[in-house]
């Protein structure tokens, strides 16, 4: 899997590499608050007095567009790249900003050391649960609240306008095909979209959507929490049976006996939402 996901990386680069300006976009959504999308991908970046944030530049190529478009927003520098995870289509292009802060939460460091086919960013900086970078005038914070997509699982807020990044946690009414949740824990996941909920975002600027996903995540909390429900409600029936092995036989079955018919509109729900029970209920039983 680890080496599926290289290849479709560098098939990612060889395209941006040879794109143009038209491919992108760079809006302002909030003051000094910026949404680049590129490639099915979007980045934020953020401008302050002293110097310039941005949050995923993805993979190479990508990032020298990106770099290009903020020369068009500010002559300030990139002074920091945050990253929002360890996973590979999200961690490359750091080249493109020179001197700029790396930063990635301290989980993601080891699994970037076992990479034998990609390039990874030199790491400068890490923390544990979170993180404050002052660029002058604006504040972001970055938050570890849980372990999610990924171990390095990191979405980031701007004090000021209240603007969120994540990438990789949630789709507008959409189930992400299982091979992309093989690793998520989907107990953190919905600790991490209640806790972004509850900060209330002006504007969500989600890693694989192109527009304002403040409804989608407050959607997608929703479904997380009640699918999360169903399934301890059924593991609880499996445990009062007094059979020890009633629950373990249950998590070789639930994925094809949940059905939440609210949701049989989101795209790929027929193939996807199975994925998203089975990884709900090893969460639950299993801790991963």
């Amino acid at each position: 899997m680890k080496h599926l996901t290289a290849l479709a990386v560098i098939a990612l680069t060889s395209v941006a590499t040879i794109a143009n300006a038209q491919d992108s976009s760079m809006d302002e959504v909030a003051e000094g608050v910026y949404h680049f999308a590129a490639f099915g991908y979007s980045s934020m970046v953020v401008v302050g007095d002293n110097g310039v944030l941005v949050a995923d530049p993805s993979f190479a190529g990508r990032s020298d567009m990106l770099a290009e478009a903020i020369k068009g927003v500010t002559d300030k520098p990139v002074t920091h790249v945050a990253l929002s995870h360890e996973h590979y289509d999200h961690v490359g292009g750091t080249e493109s900003f020179p001197g700029a802060e790396i930063i990635l939460q301290e989980n993601g460091v080891d699994v970037l050391k076992v990479s034998t086919l990609m390039p990874m960013p030199a790491v400068t900086s890490t923390f544990d649960d979170s993180m404050s970078v002052d660029l002058g005038g604006q504040t972001v914070e970055l938050h570890h609240i849980a372990v999610a997509d990924g171990v390095a699982t990191t979405v980031m807020r701007v004090a000021d306008s209240n603007v969120v990044f994540s990438a990789d946690l949630y789709m507008p009414q959409e189930f992400s095909p299982h091979e992309f949740k093989e690793d998520t824990n989907f107990l953190g996941l919905s600790d991490v979209l209640d806790q972004m909920v509850e900060w209330n975002p002006s504007y969500a600027i989600n890693a694989h959507s192109t527009g304002n996903s403040v409804d989608a995540l407050k959607e997608n909390a929703v479904m997380l929490n009640e699918l999360q429900t169903v399934i301890e409600d059924e593991f609880k029936a499996a445990f009062a049976t007094g059979d020890p092995s009633a629950p373990w036989n249950l998590l070789f079955t639930i994925s094809g006996q949940i059905d939440m018919p609210k949701y049989a509109e989101w795209k790929n729900y027929e193939n996807g939402f199975p994925g998203y029970v089975r990884r709900m209920a090893l969460s639950v039983l299993h801790g991963g």
